[in-house]
């Protein structure tokens, strides 16, 4: 009896067990894939109907993202500027601007931008009581589709 169990039963478990894994293993990643399958038709679709909907919304397209003002000395208080149009098919209005440091003042033509219009948000970066490298993130809130857009700026003050 003892061989029976040792000899057949154990490797027979073991080889069920290992069968069973492998079959679970196998109807799980069929139907993964599958739902890959129907997400990316879902998405296909979705994204077609986008198009349509885009065309119900403002883009806002800058000719810049990024500002470096280089060198400057601590307490010089810097300006620029980023001018952008609304490309899109509707009004475009800026709810808000945050800021992502208190050094760093924000300032735009609050009324809505017709479409093809250009304007501008001036930056103002107080380096006061700053060293070293700085980064600062400056987040958009509009009506445009994604209702955020980022601008960054940076500067080294010594």
């Amino acid at each position: 009896m003892r061989l029976l169990k040792k000899y057949i039963v154990k490797p027979f478990i073991y080889r069920s067990i290992i069968f069973l894994s492998l079959c679970l293993f196998a109807f799980t990643s069929c139907k993964q894939s599958s739902e890959r399958k129907n997400k990316t038709e879902i998405e296909l679709q979705n994204d077609s109907e986008n198009t349509d909907v885009a065309k119900l919304y403002p883009k806002l397209v800058f000719s810049k993202e990024i500002h470096k003002f280089g060198v400057v000395s601590e307490g010089e208080i810097v300006v620029c500027e980023f001018y952008f149009r609304n490309t899109g098919h509707a009004n475009l209005v800026i709810q808000s601007i945050e800021s992502s440091c208190g050094c760093t003042a924000v300032n735009w033509d609050k009324k809505p931008i017709k479409v093809g219009e250009e304007s501008k948000i001036i930056v103002e970066f107080d380096s006061s009581g700053r060293q070293g490298k700085q980064y600062k993130v400056l987040t958009i809130f509009a009506n445009t589709k994604r209702k955020v857009k980022e601008l960054k700026i940076s500067a080294t003050v010594r």
